[in-house]
C-alpha cells in the first residue's frame, strides 16, 4: 500500500506512525515545503511541555531525546524537537521525506500527485493508494487543535 502524506506537522507525523503500526509494509512518503522537519520557516504558534506530550505518544514513535532539551518547561523549541524526533523514527521505519517540495496537482482519478522539489528529486509524479493532506492544519487562538485533514482514497 502506497501512502502519501502532505505536510509535516506533529499530527501528520503521528498519523504516519499510526498507519505503519496498522500496516507495517506500507510505503509512506511525506511531502513537506519545509527545508527541515521540525524547524519550520514560519514561527511555531504554540509552546509545548515535552514531558507532558511524551505521555500521549507511544515510545516507539520517537527517537532518543538529546541531552540538554528541557522537557519540563513550556517552549516552542520543545515542540520543534518533538516533531523532529517523530520524523527521525519514521525515517528509521522506512518513510521517505521529500523536503522543499511543492505540490503542483492532485489527480484523484489516477491517484497521482505531481510535485516539484528542491531535494535530490527535482520533480515527478507519485502514485498513491491513500493520500492524507495536513497542509491546512492551522493554529486557532494560539493553540494547535486536532487535525481535520483531507483524505483521498
Amino acid at each position: 500500500m502506497d501512502i502519501t502524506i502532505l505536510g509535516s506537522t506533529k499530527v501528520a507525523l503521528e498519523h504516519a506512525h499510526s498507519i505503519l503500526d496498522e500496516t507495517p509494509t506500507a510505503r509512506v512518503v511525506v511531502y513537506s515545503e519545509e527545508a527541515e522537519i521540525g524547524f519550520p520557516e514560519i514561527p511555531l504558534p504554540d509552546e509545548l511541555v515535552l514531558s507532558d506530550a511524551l505521555t500521549t505518544i507511544p515510545e516507539n514513535w520517537y527517537s532518543t531525546i538529546p541531552i540538554g532539551i528541557d522537557q519540563d518547561t513550556p517552549s516552542k523549541t520543545a515542540y520543534s524537537w518533538l516533531v523532529k524526533l517523530l520524523a527521525i523514527r519514521l525515517a528509521s521505519r522506512g518513510t521517505q521525506f521529500l523536503l522543499r517540495t511543492t505540490i503542483l496537482e492532485i489527480d484523484e482519478d489516477r491517484q497521482e500527485i505531481s510535485f516539484r522539489g528542491g531535494g535530490s528529486i527535482g520533480y515527478g509524479v507519485g502514485r498513491y493508494d491513500e493520500l492524507y493532506d495536513f497542509r491546512n492544519v492551522k493554529a486557532l487562538d494560539g493553540k494547535l487543535r486536532t487535525a481535520v485533514y483531507d483524505r483521498y482514497v
